[in-house]
């Protein structure tokens, strides 16, 4: 019993460390040549040392298109109960009773998208929870690298000489600015796709010679 857990364990720790040697693009690497993730988690709360991911969405974008066939969406089993998070999300603790196991799903995500830019819209959040996922799952912390939309944007709106109120950078927001098409918010999957159009819009006025340098200097 004792030696299969070992290898259970020595199997997960693997998928890190795997992920972890994938090279990223180099930061001169012109965007329309990197491989991007878009990503989005729903959640029980905010605090990711209690509280627990309850769904995810993601949505590849590679040679700047949107590559649906690999969009995925797991309803995550969480061990505590949505509480009154289900006010955002929409998901009850009766629709996650027969969901993905969260260390499944994780693994699934490291092994396909190794080397991957990862994008999300407020990114510091759905990191935190992705490397706190990952500790209590694999007792390993991955080494990712992430650019943010929101960011992008206020910077964006800044060098316009824009005055950015306080709901201007939501996505939503973002979205409309951009002329993309409105989707439910708080929806793990439809908001990792509207990340993923809001990306390729940002990177559409960034012009034709931007490169990986330049987003990561937009998203600090």
């Amino acid at each position: 019993m004792f030696s299969w857990l070992t290898r259970k364990n020595t199997a997960l720790n693997e998928v890190v460390i795997n992920f972890s040697k994938a090279p990223f693009p180099a930061s001169a690497t012109p965007v329309q040549h990197a491989g991007f993730l878009a990503i989005d988690l729903e959640l029980t709360g905010l605090n990711p040392r209690k509280d627990h991911i309850v769904s995810i969405g993601w949505v590849p974008v590679r040679a700047q298109e949107v590559v649906l066939s690999e969009a995925r969406h797991y309803l995550i089993n969480s061990p505590v109960s949505v509480g009154q998070s289900a006010v955002y999300h929409g998901l009850h603790d009766h629709q996650l009773v027969n969901g993905k196991d969260l260390s499944q799903v994780l693994t699934e995500l490291l092994t396909q998208y190794a080397g991957y830019v990862f994008v999300a819209h407020h990114s510091q959040l759905d990191e935190q929870f992705l490397r706190v996922a990952c500790a209590r799952c694999f007792g390993k912390t991955p080494r990712f690298k992430f650019i943010d939309t929101m960011k992008i944007e206020w910077q964006r709106l800044l060098r316009q000489g824009k005055v950015v109120k306080h709901d201007a950078l939501k996505l939503p927001s973002c979205l409309k600015r951009h002329n993309l098409p409105e989707m439910s918010n708080h929806h793990a999957l439809e908001d990792a796709y509207s990340c993923a159009l809001l990306l390729l819009s940002q990177l559409k006025l960034g012009g034709s010679n931007m490169l990986l340098s330049d987003l990561y200097l937009l998203s600090r």
